[in-house]
């Protein structure tokens, strides 16, 4: 087969991954965007409030199963050799372990909080702790899907997911339903039939024998990961905390509302980018190197600024209208939050591919000082723009916030390449040592061609180094 040929079918595979891979992150989006929307009809923004914190916490649980054990996969490259079904078997059994420590974690919160007069939060808490496991199990399973190259089977479970779910919703609404523990519970069975599914799909019996050991053997490479992502949930997701326990479950519910009119499309395209992005910037990198790496990144961020841009221009024009038509006449009022979370994506848009060219060259520590000072200026500008002007105020410490992260991620990722370059750039007394190498090759290489000569000294007619270039 030709070299343009092979070209033609790399692209080709790359391009149907790609594509697959956005399919299935809208699906899955739907999910997690529908059940705050369910959240916010039938028990209005007190009851989204209190949904927001629960799930606010979950995302740091995915975000840690995530640094923990599947981004770890994907840049050891353990669906790439021949025990690939054995890694797959002991991450299940990790991700198992830790899930079920999450969720005891959460009842206990959840708990803590109706003991100390917060009911309201306290009830989301206890609502999503028994889902715990079977959600997270359940994007264990797409992220499989991802690393193997097979986004098919991905797509195939959250299709699943989305349709037991989907069933669940219409259940809790025929039967006239308001209470939060409802809702969650239609978006737990979806992800407990998705989860099992899994096992089938991956043949996979299920064992959490080995999850510790599992997880201790990828310490090295996940301490770092675990601790950049932590400060990363820290300054996009913990300010909402401050904020909440600042203005309230139902002030907080409309900030959750304004930032998911947002993030709900925006994010489907930039999860899409780090499903696919990660293991093909991994496989790149090992295959064509920087410059193929950079390639990908450079998709992955394209891909997310036009996507954020759009949607931001949509939340600028019709906040009032949209806000009305998916959460209700009593969002309205949070419009002006929208544009500002809107502005926020589109500037935190362009950090994506730098941040994930850092993350596949394991340049993570530099990047963990980055999110951690990301964090500080996240909660300290909640904390000082939300007393002064209210959720308003919680936007716009969102995006200051993106706006300072971008620069430095950029100048991070900027002295890693340079870096980088240095250490890949012969030296000059390497490059002398070379060179004499050579000469001296080609000097045996003359003698070995060259006719011996005789006793008498005659001359004798011999190639030249021109004739042998």
């Amino acid at each position: 087969m030709s070299l343009s040929r092979l070209r033609a079918r790399w692209r080709g595979s790359t391009a149907s991954r790609a594509s697959i891979t956005m399919v299935d992150q809208c699906v899955a989006a739907a999910s997690n965007f529908a059940v705050g929307v369910v959240v916010a009809r039938i028990s209005g923004p007190a009851g989204l409030g209190a949904f927001a914190l629960a799930y606010t916490c979950w995302i740091l649980l995915t975000t840690m199963h995530r640094s923990l054990i599947t981004d770890p996969m994907a840049i050891l490259g353990d669906m790439r050799g021949e025990q690939r079904d054995e890694f797959v078997r002991r991450g299940f059994a990790a991700d198992v372990t830790l899930g079920l420590t999450a969720a005891c974690f959460f009842a206990v919160l959840g708990t803590v909080l109706l003991l100390v007069g917060e009911p309201t939060f306290g009830t989301g808490m206890l609502a999503v702790a028994p889902w715990i496991v079977v959600l997270d199990l359940q994007d264990y399973w797409r992220w499989i899907g991802f690393m193997q190259g097979t986004p098919k089977k991905s797509l195939h479970n959250d299709l699943l997911f989305n349709t037991v779910q989907a069933l669940a919703f219409a259940v809790v609404l025929l039967t006239g339903q308001h209470s939060v523990f409802a809702v969650v519970s239609a978006w737990g069975l979806g992800a407990a039939a998705a989860a099992l599914y899994g096992l089938r799909q991956f043949s996979v019996r299920p064992s959490i024998h080995g999850g510790l050991a599992f997880l201790r053997s990828r310490w090295a490479t996940s301490r770092w990961l675990a601790s950049e992502r932590a400060a990363s949930w820290g300054a996009t997701q913990l300010y909402l905390i401050v904020a909440g326990a600042l203005l309230g479950p139902a002030a907080f519910g409309g900030l959750k509302a304004a930032q998911g009119l947002v993030i709900g499309p925006t994010i489907v395209v930039i999860n899409a980018g780090g499903s696919f992005g990660l293991p093909e910037a991994s496989r790149q990198l090992d295959e064509r190197g920087w410059k193929g790496m950079a390639k990908v990144a450079r998709f992955v961020t394209g891909a997310g600024v036009v996507a954020a841009t759009v949607c931001g221009i949509a939340v600028l024009v019709a906040a009032p209208a949209l806000l009305r038509l998916l959460y209700g006449p009593q969002f309205v009022t949070y419009a002006a939050s929208a544009r500002i979370f809107a502005i926020a994506m589109v500037v935190s848009a362009f950090a994506v591919g730098p941040i994930l060219t850092l993350t596949t060259t394991r340049r993570v520590r530099p990047l963990f000082v980055v999110q951690l000072a990301k964090l500080v200026v996240s909660v300290a500008a909640v904390c000082v723009l939300t007393a002064a002007y209210g959720v308003t105020g919680a936007a716009a410490a969102s995006l200051l916030t993106s706006a300072l992260a971008l620069v430095a991620v950029l100048g991070v990722q900027s002295a890693v390449r340079r870096s980088i370059e240095e250490t890949e750039r012969p030296s000059p007394g390497y490059l002398l040592a070379a060179a004499g190498r050579r000469l001296v090759k080609n000097a045996e290489y003359l003698l070995l061609l060259s006719p011996a000569r005789d006793t008498t000294d005659r001359p004798t007619t011999s190639s030249t180094p021109e004739q042998h270039r």
